[in-house]
């Protein structure tokens, strides 16, 4: 590289470690105009065209950095995440098998391709993908949490929460590391000592694992809890909670800590011994009446909650849209929308065939949203925060759930054992939400004709 090349390749190298991937890639692309053969340019200006978003853009940069340098095992690993954001699994996979092959000492792409393959529901495959990672860099925290999501999948839960308290190790994990400096409890009795659990990752993660605060009560604790502040009035009512703080208030002195997604680690739990007992949480009276108000002018021989999308991110293949929802349509059913955020626009846009009463801009907080579900008969969903609520509260769930599932789920079950009204319909072909409304659709209409809730 002459010097003005190098000069622009550092300061795009610095922008886009720095977080500013369009002025790092406008450092880039002004190096090829002046050096249009060099991988090593095509494979950073890649990184930043996927740091963009422009997967496609990405793939194709990678794809040339290949063709000049086939043995650039970094820019067939690149190559590989940015078709697993584009969605194309098989192909991310062979990117990363080609990568091991070139960099055998490196767990990284051997990490990623485990991603790919359980995305192609290859999870035997995976697992040892996951384990050879591991091996080759004990210390590999990427690595562990696959494996962790892996073996949690599978049902085989000892191994995987063991295998979960890696994820305060990842950098880029979701939830900031919290309260470190006190002790973190290890199941021992409390005798009346105060424990602070709080909440980590998203609100359906926090409404599920909310389930183990009767088990913290029984070995002694005065319980705080620490969440979002959206699920401070939902969680208020949990019997056993003495307060309930929002994320970044002041808290009350506490001697020791856990984090919620930690304890089924700390009570030894397995599929044999979850805590199932639904609903453990509940609405309060002066929300039941205002609700019950509110849904009391649409009268339905049933009455159901819709939610068809979630945040792209972590599973943008969890979503559907509401005209993959229409055919459930029944002069029998009136819909009610449960859907916020991304994808609700389409409640009030859709020109829908069902009955669709769209009450969400009176709610302000998940026990609104519990209260309307309580006023339900049942409750369709995609895999979401509003389907664990719908779970909590004791709801007859039916979760519609997409080829490669979460690792809640689990494999092929139609049940789960976190919640017990809870019926699972899964993708048999990835993307096939056709055939899954299909089945939806049978079981609405017996819902509806003999009203078994």
């Amino acid at each position: 590289m002459d010097i003005h090349v190098q000069q622009l390749f550092r300061e795009g190298s610095s922008l886009l470690q720095s977080g500013n991937p369009m002025q790092a890639l406008i450092c880039f692309q002004n190096a090829q105009k002046i050096v249009p053969s060099n991988p090593t340019l095509h494979l950073h200006t890649g990184a930043a065209l996927h740091d963009l978003g422009r997967y496609e853009e990405a793939v194709a940069s990678y794809r040339q950095a290949i063709n000049i340098n086939p043995g650039m095992g970094e820019a067939h690993n690149n190559l590989g995440n940015s078709l697993m954001a584009l969605g194309r699994f098989a192909e991310a996979a062979d990117s990363f098998l080609r990568a091991t092959e070139l960099m055998p000492n490196s767990p990284v792409p051997r990490t990623a391709r485990a991603t790919a393959l359980q995305a192609l529901g290859k999870v035997t495959e995976a697992e040892a993908d996951c384990r050879m990672a591991v091996a080759l860099d004990p210390s590999f925290a990427a690595a562990h949490w696959n494996l962790a999501l892996n073996l949690l999948l599978q049902g085989k839960y000892e191994g995987g929460w063991q295998e979960y308290e890696w994820r305060w190790r990842k950098p880029d994990f979701t939830s900031p590391v919290r309260h470190n400096d006190i002790p973190l409890w290890d199941g021992s009795p409390l005798d009346g000592r105060t424990i602070l659990l709080h909440a980590e990752q998203g609100f359906g993660d926090a409404i599920q694992f909310v389930r183990y605060v009767p088990m913290v009560v029984q070995c002694g604790g005065n319980i705080v809890l620490e969440c979002h502040h959206q699920l401070v009035s939902l969680f208020q009512g949990v019997e056993g909670i003495q307060a309930v703080v929002p994320f970044g208030a002041p808290l009350p002195t506490f001697s020791f800590q856990a984090p919620l997604l930690s304890l089924p680690r700390i009570f030894g739990n397995t599929l044999q011994n979850i805590p199932s007992d639904c609903p453990y949480v509940s609405v309060a009276s002066e929300l039941r009446k205002r609700w019950s108000a509110l849904v009391s002018p649409h009268p339905s021989e049933l009455r159901v909650g819709l939610v068809w999308a979630g945040k792209n991110y972590p599973d943008p293949l969890r979503s559907c849209c509401l005209a993959e929802l229409d055919s459930l349509a029944a002069d029998s059913i009136t819909f009610f929308s449960l859907q916020l955020g991304s994808g609700a626009e389409e409640a009030k846009t859709f020109p829908t065939k069902m009955k669709l009463v769209d009450l969400t801009d009176q709610i302000h907080n998940f026990a609104d949203t519990a209260a309307l579900i309580e006023q339900l008969d049942l409750v369709i969903s995609i895999d979401t925060a509003v389907a664990h609520l719908a779970g909590a509260l004791g709801k007859l769930t039916l979760l519609l759930l997409p080829y490669a599932p979460d690792w809640r789920w689990l494999l092929e079950r139609s049940d789960s054992p976190w919640y017990s009204k809870m019926q699972i319909f899964r993708q048999k072909q990835p993307g096939d939400w056709g055939e899954v409304m299909s089945r939806v659709h049978t079981a609405l209409e017996l819902h509806a004709t003999t009203k078994i809730l």
